[in-house]
């Protein structure tokens, strides 16, 4: 034991040390600092699928279809559904991709038809600004499309499909901050014109009432429905902040293998480095009888003690560092509210992990090193 505290002062007197706690230490902080700041990311997206948690509303889609363009159902399932008293908002679409051509050019874009526009824009609390289109040549916009493409009220476009065209004219621009200010929103009879006669639609979308039993509700509507169709939810917005999550953690555990890894490299370098500084001490310690097994636990306690430190430093620095630019950013500009944290179980994972990387990577040098004779080292 007194053997053993004599070479561990001994090894940790050397310089190696610090600069071996300085490298382990700043590859921690960026992984604690990526750490703290996903949290943060984590965490917003679960408050926003806690406060817009939509519900009630579904999708009628064609089972063998890849794309909503792709889907076809007919028509004749809304009257079904609007038979039924406990549904309400029965929407049927027809989805289409055209070519818009105006002044600024021609682009690709998205078509929905719609049978009442004006109560497809009310269900979702859209602004308007304008009026519904309410024959075939008229058409509404969404917001981000006109201001994309320069398209103003009562301005004329061009949709093409399949070599079909029609001109329309804008009569309305609406903000519904949904995919719709995306598109541009048309009767169904253009929508049927521009897909060539075709009376089938894409989906039909329809809301339930609030005080039914919602799985009771959709076994009903299954059974008046073809065999060909199926039932989505739809803003299914807490599912899919949890696979963004999900998508966000593994992304974070593929780089963080890449940082132990390198940590590996890093202790690897350091324990040869450290061999071979001290090598006359470590000879004259076997001169003096010490054991294989002692000089191989003196190097991994050394590796351990560097790791220990740097993991630690590593963490504090890189969460403080986080919370320290997240406070500038909110000096420069007071919109922007980040604040990074890192959970306790969080970083004693990451300094377990780090020590167990270190120590992995300084084992082939430390055995190499008891394999050596001390005349050899000498």
């Amino acid at each position: 034991m007194m053997a053993f505290a004599i070479g561990y002062t001994m090894l940790l007197r050397r310089g190696v040390v610090a600069r071996s706690i300085l490298a382990i230490a700043l590859l921690v902080a960026v992984l604690a600092s990526a750490n703290s700041i996903v949290n943060y990311l984590n965490l917003r997206s679960e408050a926003l699928a806690g406060f817009v948690n939509p519900r009630g509303t579904y999708l009628i889609l064609s089972s063998n279809s890849t794309a909503l363009t792709d889907s076809e159902l007919p028509l004749d399932i809304a009257a079904r559904l609007r038979s039924l008293g406990y549904v309400k908002n029965v929407f049927p679409q027809r989805i289409l991709i055209a070519n818009l051509t105006a002044s600024f050019g021609s682009y690709e874009i998205l078509v929905r038809g719609v049978e009442d526009i004006d109560s497809f824009l009310e269900a979702r609390g859209a602004y308007l600004n304008g009026t519904a289109a309410g024959n075939w040549m008229e058409a509404d916009i969404g917001e981000i499309l006109a201001r994309a493409f320069s398209v103003s009220l009562g301005g004329e476009v061009s949709l093409t499909v399949g070599g079909r065209c029609i001109e329309v004219r804008v009569v309305g621009v609406f903000r519904s901050q949904t995919q719709s200010d995306t598109e541009i929103l048309v009767p169904m009879e253009t929508a049927g014109i521009l897909a060539g006669g075709n009376a089938t639609v894409s989906l039909i979308e329809f809301s339930l009432n609030e005080d039914i039993d919602i799985r009771e509700a959709l076994s009903q509507i299954v059974v008046l429905l073809p065999d060909n169709v199926r039932i989505v939810e739809a803003q299914q917005l807490r599912e899919f902040t949890l696979q963004i999550n999900m998508q966000t953690v593994a992304f974070l555990n593929i780089w963080s293998l890449a940082v132990y890894a390198v940590v590996a490299a890093a202790s690897y370098v350091a324990a040869a480095r450290l061999i071979t500084e001290s090598s006359y001490e470590l000879a004259m310690l076997k001169v003096l009888g010490a054991g294989r097994r002692l000089i191989f636990t003196l190097i991994l306690a050394y590796i351990a003690t560097a790791a220990l430190l740097g993991s630690t430093i590593g963490v504090a620095l890189g969460t403080a560092g986080t919370q320290v630019a997240s406070t500038m950013l909110r000096w420069i500009m007071p919109s922007m509210d980040v604040a990074p944290f890192l959970l306790v179980e969080q970083a004693i994972r990451v300094i377990l992990l780090t020590i167990a990387s270190s120590i992995l990577g300084c084992i082939y040098p430390a055995f190499k090193s008891i394999r050596t004779g001390y005349v050899e080292q000498l």
